[in-house]
Parts: C-alpha cells; structure tokens; sequence
C-alpha cells in the first residue's frame, strides 16, 4: 500500500493507468492473441507501409517493398524483447540488404496505459539501437491490415510473392519472447532463394493439383 501511494498520491490519479490496462486486457482477450497467418504482403499493405510516417526521418519508398524479401516488426521502446529483435534486424539488413531484404519496423502502442513524454523515451531506444533500416510510426489500421496485431513483438518475414515465410507473434505468458537471429535468418534466407550466395533455391511450386497454401513456408 505504501508504494501504491508513492506511485499514485491518490485514486483518483491512478484510475486512467488502471482502465487503460484494463482495457488492454479486455482488447487482447477479445481478439486473437496471434494475428492470422493469412496475411499477405500484398499490394494495399504495401502502399500503406510507405504511406506510414518514419519516425528517424528516413521515409520508406515504395520501390524498397517491391519484388523484395520484407522483414516487417511491430515493436514498442517499452518492450524488452524489442531491444533484441532491433539488434537482429541490423545484422539481417547488413548481411541480407543487398541480397534483395528490406527490413522496416513499425512502432505501435506506445502510449500505452497514457503513457506521454513527447517521444523522449522513444527517441532514447532508436539512439541506443541505431537502425540501419525504416522505422515508422503505426497506426490502428496498421495494426488491422496486419491480421489484428495486439501483441508486442509480433514479426513477419514475406517472401517476394507476399506471402510469409515466418509469423511470431510474442503470446501472453511464453517463455519464449521473441524469435531468435538464427529462426529469423533462416526465414529471410529460405524466401531469398537462389538471390543469397550458396544458399538452396526454395521448393519449385506445387502442380495445379495441389495449389500452394497462402501460408507456405
């Protein structure tokens, strides 16, 4: 209780922080905790990613999502795993960019619980990280387009035909927090194909008998 009152000198300023992670248990419980795997990359997400705002200042060009292996994050600078997920997404850009990889990580919920401080804390994780890649600001509709997203980190890696090769989505009480370098490697090396020196050709495409799943990989 003391530390309570240290927090929050009175109920009264604790109630927004209270509803707002009520309401963000509410949110999670009534939808799907993992986005759906039939997302894809397709022309309609891709226009939206560009149109989205860069939060360093890089603006992300539509021509960097076309015919191009994308690594997509959803990320938050409150989120622990994030700080990981950063570091692995810079050495998958500087292995993997002239290969035909395009990583950009999208910033959602981060005001969570009414969280405000002019981006200050925001600002600290991108000095901290230094991305070599797009970061930029998401929106509701972002969240939407990308199956629903409510769960931080949730990361996608689509192949050049749009289709994911990879979904992690962060669920309530793993242990497991985030996708490890190597899983999002060889994710990002599968959907390269032959563009990656020495590395296997994906699978030749199924006949029309049994047409590919949205979802393979």
């Amino acid at each position: 209780m003391r530390l309570f009152k240290g927090i929050f000198p009175d109920c009264k300023s604790a109630l927004p922080v209270i509803l707002a992670i009520l309401t963000w248990a509410a949110a999670a419980n009534s939808q799907p905790a993992i986005p759906a795997f039939d997302v894809l990359l397709d022309d309609a997400r891709k226009a939206h990613l560009a149109a989205l705002g860069g939060i360093d200042g890089r603006p992300l060009d539509l021509r960097q999502l076309e015919d191009r292996v994308v690594l997509v994050s959803f990320f938050a600078s409150w989120c622990p795993p994030c700080n990981a997920e950063f570091e692995h997404m810079k050495l998958l850009q500087f292995d993997h960019a002239a290969d035909g990889l395009t990583v950009v990580a999208v910033n959602l919920f981060e005001n969570f619980a009414g969280f405000e401080d002019d981006g200050k804390r925001l600002t600290r994780f991108l000095t901290r990280h230094a991305p070599v890649f797009s970061v930029v600001r998401g929106t509701a509709e972002t969240a939407k387009l990308f199956g629903g997203v409510v769960r931080i980190p949730t990361v996608y890696v689509f192949g050049r035909d749009g289709r994911p090769r990879l979904r992690f989505v962060h669920a309530p009480g793993a242990k497991k927090t985030n996708p490890g370098l190597e899983e999002l490697r060889a994710a990002v090396r599968n959907a390269l194909g032959r563009s990656a020196a020495g590395l296997v050709p994906e699978p030749a495409t199924p006949t029309p008998e049994a047409p590919p799943s949205p979802w393979s990989g």
